[in-house]
């Protein structure tokens, strides 16, 4: 008995489905767009554009006089900004800086290095607003010839960037040779701060040279005028196995002096 094999109409392969192929198309599309956008992230001129928000921030806050050299090192991301200086009227300081380097990310949030001038210092900002610093800063990089030396620095805190409100905070500075305002010459100097809602405490103050001191106080920020903020501090003087009691209060300001910029 013969039997007849049945084939499909017209002797042709199955084609392959439409889905298929329209999902193929799309992901080369995407493909597609994933270069040409890396091509952009890539050969932009960051630099250029970093640059021009720089002096667009400057443009929008005249009374701060910033300058700077040039900015490299620049990405999606990030940037580099050489010989960087601010000052404004009322200043005591005009600070420089032989670098600034800013990143920018998700955890941390914010990561910036400063070169104060051969002494580097480098703050993180997370997030949730906890920040941590730490380095060396060079006292030559605020500008004034009466300020010399450098300090060492640690922090941390908790700063809540959409309220601009500092919670807390603790800064821990020590110097080993530090010439101040007035010739005045600090050596084995140590200075730690507390700071809560808006209230600094001076946990602790030692100074070896040229005389032995412990103290300690407390001051009252006043964030629209800082170097007009009273504080209170009170301690001894050590000579040799006797101690002698002292207090002493003033303003903030009274640490800077008031001799003139270095030109």
């Amino acid at each position: 008995m013969n039997t007849e094999q049945t084939r499909p109409e017209g002797g042709n392969a199955p084609s392959c489905p439409e889905p298929v192929s329209r999902r193929l198309r799309g992901a080369g599309f995407a493909a597609l767009c994933l270069g040409l956008l890396a091509g952009l992230v890539l050969y932009l001129p960051w630099d250029t554009i970093w640059h021009l928000g720089l002096r667009q921030y400057a443009a929008r806050h005249p009374e701060l006089r910033m300058t700077w050299q040039n900015v490299d090192r620049a990405g999606l991301l990030g940037f580099r900004v050489n010989g960087f200086s601010v000052e404004a009227p009322g200043w005591n300081v005009s600070p420089r800086l032989q670098w600034v380097d800013v990143r920018l990310g998700v955890t941390p949030l914010l990561a910036v290095r400063v070169d104060s001038g051969g002494r580097e210092a480098r703050l993180v900002y997370f997030d949730s607003g906890v920040f941590d610093a730490q380095g060396q800063v060079n006292l030559a990089c605020l500008g004034r010839r009466d300020i010399q030396g450098s300090l060492d620095l640690r922090g941390d805190g908790v700063y809540l960037r959409h309220s601009r409100v500092l919670e807390k905070g603790f800064l821990d500075l020590r110097g080993v040779s530090l010439t101040l305002p007035g010739n005045l010459w600090l050596g084995d100097a140590a200075l730690t701060l507390a700071y809560q809602e808006g209230s600094l405490r001076i946990r602790s103050f030692t100074l070896r040279e040229p005389v032995q001191i412990r103290a300690e106080g407390t001051a009252a920020l006043r964030p629209d005028a800082l170097l007009h903020s009273p504080f209170t501090v009170s301690g001894e003087v050590i000579r040799g196995r006797e101690t002698f009691p002292f207090s002493s209060s003033g303003i903030l300001g009274d640490f800077l002096g008031h001799a003139a910029l270095a030109e």
